[in-house]
């Protein structure tokens, strides 16, 4: 049997698929959390608390339900170890991948298709792409963001369920794959809101794919229609609100009101073309981006005549170039049909967030994971069908194209198993991101933190002052002498300077940010207050240390005092609670502290110095 007809037989693809996913993921497993990691998963009660009942999860998070019941199954075998947790992020992105395969398999058996010139390799090399593409990694290696990359996977199963309903003659099998259509579409809507334009998506493959049923395309576009009024009666009816109220329309598609509509979707024309760039050349891919919002698709050109303000709008130039590929996709529609499907989906998929929905963060990377679906269709059919009619080694072209993809995923992923140096990427393309020096100085801190457990006191300090300088970075100076931080960024200078035992620098930002506490939110107050706990234990430590014991006693008062404090505000700060045990244990009531750490390893089993503790005082 020739090597080219084994590796056409699907498990052997499938089989290629896991390897070039894991080839490229695997060396993740360590990656630590990030952002929005912390909140949702790590301090988050309703993860770690969970019962076992999808309703407590459905109360606080609704529309993404799904994606935070994952969450929690995670914690239940994995608690805080970042290693399950990717594992399943990984698995998530392969089986979109699969998906991918077996959705472009039927696209290419549809009667828009099958008498074309298509090819047996065009599945393969379009889950490839979508896999291998580095501008996926933020929807994979972002532990949080699985919710980007279930949403997609479960989205994508539905299209090409619908599809294999489609192509099916006999009735029972076009039963089993619409309700399986139906399962998935259920499952996206319970995961991520911008699956909402799946009807659309259901309607845009019959559009194109199944050409000349005038009957039953009318009957689609009834369909999605019905769909569509359905799903935002079940969203309105979700959140209290009268489904038939333009108020209501008003108040769920929109996530901030800092930013209009109109500037929103000025805005967007330009981050479009920057997800584009990024698909094809992602050397400038990181985490935070500094966009600048744009005001509108003229302004800043008033002092230009008519001519020049249109010459001088990006926004506007911006905004042809979509209509332009727009009506590339229209006049392709019947000649070529998946370079019409790919541009089409870009554009439907990037509906909900980069159009008319203002969203407080205007760009971020996992948000084109969905949609890059369109451009790996679009590269794949020039790369396997157009091209080779011309040129005999465009095979090795595409392969070599393949490579390089998996080769800078990887590269990309190596670095995020590096905070500092992910960061310290971050702040070079984007040095006007506040919250990007933020997150540096946090992370240089826990380097230091690192490094002095090492015994690297001189490397330490080193950290701990890059820190600083990163920290001061983030803090944005207003008119005049007062200033604007973030409760994040006094969070970490304290812990800096605590760590310098620079301690009344560090005392008069937890003094300064306390003396504000009803702008610092439950959370944020008791990790103040632990704070404020861990810097008098320090002091209580030191004079330990030097024999004035009086001294140290109340220090030690001071500091249990601030983590009963903590303790009343948010009872499940695992901090405060693993530092109150502490303090018993260092004032000599060791008996206190035993049930304390047994109440934190029911939570977090892999702590190994709580467990190391808890052993020391059972023997």
């Amino acid at each position: 049997m020739k090597i080219t007809n084994i590796l056409k037989k699907t498990y052997i693809q499938i089989l290629a698929l896991l390897i070039a996913t894991l080839a490229t993921y695997i060396h993740t497993l360590d990656v630590p959390f990030y952002l929005d990691d912390f909140s949702s998963i790590q301090e988050n009660p309703i993860i770690y608390h969970w019962q076992g009942t999808i309703f407590e999860i459905w109360n606080t998070y609704k529309l993404r339900v799904v994606g935070y019941l994952s969450f929690a199954l995670n914690y239940q075998f994995h608690q805080f170890q970042v290693q399950g947790y990717h594992l399943i992020n990984i698995f998530i992105h392969l089986l979109t991948g699969i998906a991918i395969f077996a959705l472009v398999r039927g696209l290419i058996a549809t009667p828009a298709l099958k008498n074309n010139q298509t090819t047996t390799w065009l599945p393969i090399i379009v889950a490839l792409i979508f896999l291998l593409n580095p501008l996926q990694i933020q929807a994979v290696t972002y532990i949080v963001q699985r919710i980007a990359s279930l949403a997609a996977f479960f989205y994508i199963a539905a299209m090409a369920s619908y599809i294999q309903a489609r192509l099916n003659p006999k009735p029972l099998p076009t039963i089993i794959w619409t309700l399986t259509s139906i399962a998935f579409a259920i499952l996206a809507l319970l995961t991520k809101q911008n699956t909402v334009t799946l009807p659309i998506a259901l309607l845009l493959l019959e559009l194109i794919f199944f050409p000349g049923h005038i009957r039953r395309f009318i009957l689609t576009i009834i369909s999605s229609l019905i769909a569509l009024f359905i799903i935002w009666y079940i969203i309105a009816t979700i959140f209290n609100l009268d489904p038939l109220s333009l108020k209501s329309l008003e108040v769920l598609s929109r996530e901030t009101t800092n930013i209009s509509r109109y500037a929103y979707f000025a805005t967007q024309t330009k981050v479009l073309w920057t997800y584009i760039s990024l698909f094809f050349w992602p050397i400038s891919s990181h985490i935070d981006y500094a966009y600048p919002i744009s005001q509108g698709f003229f302004t800043g050109t008033e002092h230009y005549n008519w001519l020049a303000r249109i010459m001088h709008s990006q926004e506007f130039w911006a905004l042809i170039g979509h209509i332009s590929l727009l009506i590339i996709a229209a006049y392709n529609l019947r000649k070529r049909p998946l370079i019409a499907f790919g541009i089409f989906f870009y554009y439907l998929a990037h509906g909900i967030e980069s159009s008319f929905i203002p969203i407080k963060d205007v760009i971020f990377e996992h948000r084109t994971y969905l949609p890059n679906l369109g451009l790996a269709s679009l590269c794949a059919y020039i790369l396997v069908v157009k091209i080779p009619q011309y040129s005999r080694i465009i095979p090795i072209i595409t392969i070599t194209i393949i490579l390089i993809l998996g080769t800078a995923t990887w590269q990309r992923n190596q670095m995020w198993r590096e905070p500092v140096a992910l960061w310290q990427h971050n702040v070079e393309q984007s040095p006007k991101k506040k919250r990007a020096w933020n997150i540096l100085g946090k992370h240089l801190v826990q380097q230091g933190k690192q490094q002095q457990r090492q015994g690297k006191i001189k490397q330490s300090k080193i950290s701990f002052h890059k820190a600083i300088k990163a920290l001061q970075r983030s803090i944005h100076k207003q008119i005049g002498t007062s200033i604007s931080i973030t409760p994040e960024t006094a969070l970490n200078l304290i812990v800096a300077y605590k760590s310098l035992r620079q301690y009344n620098n560090a005392l008069m930002w937890v003094n300064n940010s306390l003396s504000q506490r009803h702008k610092l939110g439950k959370l944020n107050h008791a990790k103040f207050l632990v704070n404020k706990g861990n810097i008098y234990f320090e002091l209580g430590r030191e004079n330990h240390k030097k024999a004035k014991h009086q001294k140290a006693k109340q220090l030690y008062l001071t500091a249990k005092k601030a983590y009963e404090q903590a303790l009343k505000i948010d009872k499940n700060n695992l901090k405060a609670q693993i530092n109150l045990g502490n303090i018993f244990v260092v004032t000599g009531q060791r008996q206190k502290a035993i049930p304390i750490y047994k109440q934190v390893l029911k939570i977090n089993p892999s702590n190994a110095r709580v467990r190391n503790y808890l052993k020391m005082l059972q023997n």
